[in-house]
């Protein structure tokens, strides 16, 4: 099957976005060390996370290319054969009070990341890169959302993380799943706190010449 994009990503939830608005895409995981560097800020962070995730995949693909002496890929909707031209990763936090909460790493840990966010406003940091490989071409963007809870019970945390999908989000939490019922509000884009901004990445890949594959 043809593709459009590859996704340096193994989140299914940012596969699901893209394919719900109309492309087809191929996962290759960017697996990187997700370490901060000291005094970095949330937002540079999630870039630096981004645009590693891409560089190792295009690497990966290009490599692959030169093995198989596969010409770059031409970038045309009709393209049957060949591979994606582009390559979209991201990265996304939540941040309370200055500090990054990321994946927790326990039940423990996630209990004490929710009852930290019950009844408070954070923020969603998703940082996203795409590349052209065909022109060589970068881009990259960091997109920030406002996130506010409900008020939450001990009983009621213990009973959401007993549903078992808190362990691979950060914040501990999923927006797109059950945890859709903790949140009292939004201010800014939905599909950022998800995983995805998709309104900045499509404005991204128009920018950047990617016409033929875009859904509209």
């Amino acid at each position: 099957m043809a593709y459009q994009l590859i996704l340096a990503s193994a989140s299914p939830r940012r596969k699901d976005l893209l394919e719900h608005i109309g492309f087809t895409v191929k996962t290759i995981p960017g697996e990187i060390e997700e370490k901060m560097a000291p005094e970095e800020e949330p937002t540079e962070f999630v870039k630096r996370m981004a645009r590693t995730k891409v560089l190792t995949v295009v690497q990966r693909v290009k490599g692959t290319m030169a093995a198989s002496e596969q010409p770059l890929p031409a970038s045309s909707r009709g393209n049957r054969e060949g591979p994606a031209r582009w390559v979209v990763g991201a990265d996304t936090v939540v941040v309370l009070d200055g500090e990054v909460l990321g994946k927790p790493k326990d039940l423990d840990q996630a209990f004490d990341m929710l009852q930290r966010l019950s009844a408070r406003e954070h923020t969603v940091v998703t940082g996203f890169c795409v590349f052209d490989l065909l022109k060589n071409k970068e881009g990259i963007q960091a997109v920030v959302s406002r996130v506010k809870m409900k008020r939450m019970t001990r009983p009621e945390i213990e009973k959401y993380l007993a549903v078992g999908e808190s362990l691979d989000k950060a914040g501990a939490y999923a927006v797109q799943g059950v945890g859709s019922y903790l949140i009292d509000s939004i201010s800014g884009s939905y599909s950022n706190v998800v995983g995805l901004p998709l309104c900045q990445l499509m404005e991204m890949l128009e920018e950047m010449g990617a016409h033929d594959i875009l859904p509209y």
